[in-house]
């Protein structure tokens, strides 16, 4: 809840802002290579030759504002003396850090106001996931505040409206199983095949040690591709999964150092469980696993729905 005028889609029309979408790429002896982004609520790229954490990943994206002057006055959203800016604020939950994306090009087209982003996460500074927030947000005070104005923010820094928000899946590292389809009537709609593993700390998280099955003979059985269908369903069946993965890390006696990332060999199952624990948005109650997985539906929902109502 804000106690000042904030950017509404009304406002955000008469405005007339434009938004590119992203540009992803990542440079090879000094070659652009594009990445394709595919998903509607989380992107995720498809190139096996790119990694994160060796390549690095650059962005770009133009905004344009066609009558910037609407945003201003007692009818916008801040002082006719202020100045407004726009910027990109990132997360990156895997990694706790986050941080801010200027404009490195701001200039004016007739009427119009245009900012030019083009960033590069350097190779090794995130990893897993990152969240790109574009804001609208008070860059210079006013000096003068006019009669009607004094509802405003006038606060330097201060963030008055979101533009978009987009959520980049750098690697699965949470969210992508071992998954096979089949086409069985005679069998379940899904289920988890594990194998006997017994050192999660050290077991890897690949097809050797589990399996999510598929039964697309099923109607409602989830389809996978650019979007997912009966998304519902799929965030029944990772969220089961999950629980019935921290229970046998569990009953191995590793569900401590497991949550709490002690001694785990990285691509290990116990790792991945670390991974996921520490990219939810809302803390996973271990406490019973009934509130465990209230708790992990939360977080496979907002993964899945990229963080949508």
């Amino acid at each position: 809840m804000f106690f000042y005028p904030t950017l509404t889609d009304e406002l955000l029309e008469t405005a007339g802002f434009s938004l590119t979408s992203y540009i992803y790429s990542y440079n090879v002896n000094d070659l652009d290579c594009r990445l394709i982004g595919k998903g509607k609520n989380v992107v995720k790229f498809d190139d096996d030759t790119w990694r994160i954490e060796r390549d690095g990943l650059r962005i770009r994206r133009s905004i344009v504002i066609e009558y910037p002057e609407y945003l201003y006055g007692k009818s916008g959203i801040a002082c006719e003396d202020a100045e407004l800016g726009i910027c990109i604020i990132w997360t990156n939950k895997t990694l706790k850090q986050m941080g801010t994306i200027l404009p490195g090009n701001t200039y004016r087209n007739e009427a119009s106001s245009v900012y030019e982003f083009d960033y590069l996460f350097e190779p090794g500074t995130i990893k897993g996931d990152l969240c790109l927030e574009t804001q609208l947000y008070i860059k210079k005070a006013a000096e003068k505040i006019l009669l009607g104005e004094e509802s405003l923010m006038n606060d330097e820094g201060v963030k008055v409206g979101v533009l978009d928000e987009v959520h980049l899946d750098l690697g699965s590292m949470y969210m992508e199983f071992p998954i096979a389809e089949i086409n069985d009537k005679k069998l379940p709609m899904w289920w988890l095949e594990l194998s006997d593993w017994s050192e999660p700390q050290k077991d890897l998280f690949d097809e050797d040690s589990l399996c999510i099955y598929l039964n697309t003979a099923y109607e409602l059985c989830p389809k996978m591709g650019e979007t997912v269908k009966y998304a519902d369903v799929l965030i029944d069946i990772i969220t089961t999964v999950y629980v019935m993965l921290y229970r046998k890390v569990s009953d191995c006696g590793c569900l401590a150092n497991t949550i709490n990332d002690v001694d785990l060999e990285e691509g290990s199952i116990s790792k991945i469980l670390y991974y996921f624990k520490d990219s939810c948005k809302t803390d996973i109650d271990f406490s019973t696993e009934e509130r465990m997985h209230k708790t992990i539906w939360m977080n496979v929902a907002d993964m899945i729905n990229g963080g949508d109502d």
